[in-house]
């Protein structure tokens, strides 16, 4: 391959998923959501672990990791504004109960977007200042895909890039906008009130809709 690390520098809701789904698939050991290097730094024992990160908390960290990592490559997945607006507030409301949200996704939201609740104004603002920073980051450099949804994309640009075989497959598309399920639901409301009983419902959750796929 190319690159010795590769960073998915892409905000959230921009295909991350389906670029993690995409790179483990040619056989590029990559984490998603790799929210330890938030907690602990880019000294983290976790980069040694894996090639390739995606998502949270890499838009933050990638010029640091740049200086860290040379030899290094970026990806940079966008999708038109106005869809990645309203993906956002699924995740800031929604989204939520989907997942066990954790107070210092919150934190990190307000350090990144200036908010951890979903305001039009600060998020179009960063979305728009964010993409033109990264791309003025690497203009003289070749290290930087960006694979933009508007203008559609798949393994064949990844692949050309890293410089890897060409995969045959089809390329990934995961973690859709979706409602919460009644469990998950009940999991957010009570975490606010009993802590510990969230995880239990969450596995419980897990297990059911496992159950309703065999059916």
């Amino acid at each position: 391959m190319r690159f010795s690390k590769v960073f998915g520098v892409g905000l959230p809701r921009t295909g991350t998923t389906s670029l993690f789904q995409a790179l483990n698939q040619i056989n590029v050991p990559c984490i998603h959501f790799p929210f330890t290097l938030y907690r602990e730094g880019i000294r983290a024992p976790l980069l040694e672990r894996y090639t390739a990160f995606v998502d949270t908390p890499i838009p933050l960290l990638y010029q640091e990791l740049d200086a860290a990592y040379p030899g290094s490559g970026f990806i940079l997945t966008k999708r038109p504004l106005d869809d990645w607006m309203r993906s956002m507030e699924w995740l800031l409301t929604e989204g939520r109960q989907v997942w066990a949200w954790k107070p210092e996704y919150d934190a990190y939201h307000q350090k990144f977007f200036g908010a951890c609740v979903f305001d039009s104004m600060l998020y179009r603002e960063k979305y728009e200042t964010f993409h033109r920073t990264v791309v003025d980051y690497f203009s003289e450099r070749d290290n930087l895909l960006v694979l933009d949804l508007a203008k559609g994309y798949g393994y064949r640009e990844l692949c050309q890039f890293l410089d890897v075989p060409l995969s045959t497959a089809p390329y990934p598309r995961g973690n859709s906008s979706r409602e919460a399920r009644s469990l998950q639901k009940l999991a957010s409301r009570v975490r606010r009130v009993h802590p510990a009983l969230e995880i239990p419902i969450r596995r419980l959750d897990h297990s059911v809709n496992r159950l309703r796929s065999f059916i």
